[in-house]
Parts: structure tokens; sequence; C-alpha cells
């Protein structure tokens, strides 16, 4: 058996059943595999953890009896993780390559400032094209396939919970690290297979907190200065969903906007001017490379 990789596998899981139980086995596979591996369960009642005690003896799990969201499942993973590198993934997601965790390993000792490696995803029927050494400076990453470097992480505010988290995530993390000065790659030999074919039919809670969570973003990280750019974010947010989703589900997320912001107040942790417009030109420029919108429901 090869020595682990010091990497700690994280995997939040919600109301999804023994699906996680694919995920596991996939990266159980690896080799070399992660030296730790830690599923969340979220809104639990303790079924769930017991099958995995019961089939992977290895594999640790962390338990909310209230529903705190995939952030909130990663931030508790990050924060337990023993290793010094932490490679997340959904319950449908895994790597296509068995030596992912030594890349990973590999890609974070080119540079003590590289705090996160974002990977390719590949969905469905989808084609990987062969693994490439290419690598490049990206501002965000995909929450079903991505690694952090956990010193890094525990020196930021880290993942807010949120139940339906869709566009504060992994925007919100990586918004902070780069704020921090910590370096975010896309590498295109970490390729990952995400189970979905991003294919969904609207949810009013998800439009609702969608809406909530364009103004959290804007509330907990942006200085003053910024708000009013902040406020036109938010209400192309609500244009976007109004035209892609309809009427359902909009009215809450405005009448529940200032609720989740004065319920969040003491989160509020400014960043500078400075790094908040780096950061968002960057990820514009980036976001025009994109073909896959990794902000979409999963």
């Amino acid at each position: 058996m090869s020595h682990p990789a010091p990497v700690t596998v994280g995997i939040p899981t919600y109301a999804r059943g023994t699906r996680v139980f694919e995920t596991l086995q996939r990266i159980l596979a690896c080799t070399p595999p992660p030296a730790e591996i830690i599923v969340h369960v979220d809104a639990s009642d303790g079924s769930l953890e017991q099958q995995i005690a019961e089939r992977f003896t290895g594999v640790h799990f962390l338990s909310s009896v209230k529903r705190i969201g995939p952030g909130g499942g990663r931030d508790r993973c990050l924060r337990a993780a023993s290793q010094p590198y932490f490679a997340s993934f959904d319950d449908d997601s895994w790597p296509l390559d068995a030596d992912y965790f030594a890349r990973v390993v590999t890609h974070f000792s080119h540079s003590t400032d590289i705090g996160g490696l974002a990977a390719c995803i590949f969905l469905g029927n989808e084609i990987a094209p062969p693994a490439s050494p290419i690598t490049r400076k990206v501002q965000d990453y995909p929450g079903c396939g991505h690694a952090l470097r956990v010193d890094a992480y525990r020196n930021i505010s880290g993942y807010v919970d949120r139940s339906v988290a869709y566009g504060l995530e992994e925007v919100d993390v990586s918004l902070q690290l780069s704020a921090a000065g910590w370096l975010l790659l896309n590498c295109a030999d970490l390729r990952v297979f995400h189970d979905t074919t991003l294919v969904y039919q609207p949810r009013p809670d998800i439009t609702a907190a969608s809406i909530e969570n364009a103004a959290l973003l804007v509330w907990l990280r942006y200085p003053v200065s910024l708000w009013p750019l902040g406020m036109l974010q938010y209400t192309n947010t609500i244009r976007s969903m109004l035209i892609s989703r309809g009427m359902a589900g909009i009215a809450a997320g405005i009448w529940r906007t200032p609720i989740e912001l004065w319920r969040h107040r003491r989160l509020r942790r400014p960043l500078s001017l400075m790094a908040v417009r780096s950061y968002l030109r960057l990820r514009h420029r980036d976001g025009k490379r994109r073909s896959v919108n990794w902000s979409l429901p999963e």
C-alpha cells in the first residue's frame, strides 16, 4: 500500500442517503490515498454515520443536527483537519486520476504562496481531455473539486453557515484568500468527475437564497465605499433570477434580505477597497474564459 498523501479529504452531504459511498470508494482507491477522510453529515439523524462507521472503518465523520449547508460542512472539516492540505469534494464527485492526491501535494510544494487549487470539473457524459501540467492563476474555484492549504484557511474568516449557499460559498472564501495575498491556481492535471448534468427545476427557496446571498456577500466583505457597486450587483442578481426562473421566490428573497443581513451582523469583516476591486476585476476576466458557471446550484 502506498504511503498516504498528507491530505485531508472533506465531503459535506445532506439528505442524499448512501450516495456518498461511491465517492468514498473512489477516493480510497487512489494511489496514494489521502491520509484522512472526513464526511460531514448535515441535519443528521445519526443513521448515515452508523453506516459509514460499519462500511468504511477508517473514515471519520462529523454531524450537525441543525442544517448548516455545504459551506458550513466544509468549514467543520477544515477546522478538524489533521493534514496540511485539504481536498474538497461533493458527495457525488471524485478524482478521475489515481494519483490525484500526489498531484495536489506536488502543486502546493511549488510555492508557499499557493493557498488553493481549482480542479477541472467534468460532468455527466463529458469526455475529459488528457491531464496536462498547465496551471494558471484564477480568482475562484468549484466547490465540488478543489484543494486548500489548511493554514491559509484557518487565518481567514472562512465559510458562512448557510443552508442554501449558492452565490456565496466559494466566492466568499476566494475573495478572503485573495485579499490575504494567497494565490489560487487552476490545475489541468487535477481532474474531477461530477456525477450531475446541471439540469435543475427552478425552486423558490434557491431563488430566494441566491438573492439574499448576493446582498450578504457585500455586507460581510465589501467596504462601505463599494456598497453602491454591491447594490448594482444585488439588483442584477434579482434581474437574472427573474429572467431565468420567474417570479417564484423573488419577493421572499427581497423581503428576507435585511433580516439575513441583521442576523449575520457579527460576522461582518470588510476587506480593503483595493483587495475587493482587484478580485472583482480579475474574476470578471476569468468569467469570460469559463464555459461552466461554478456558482450554479449543484
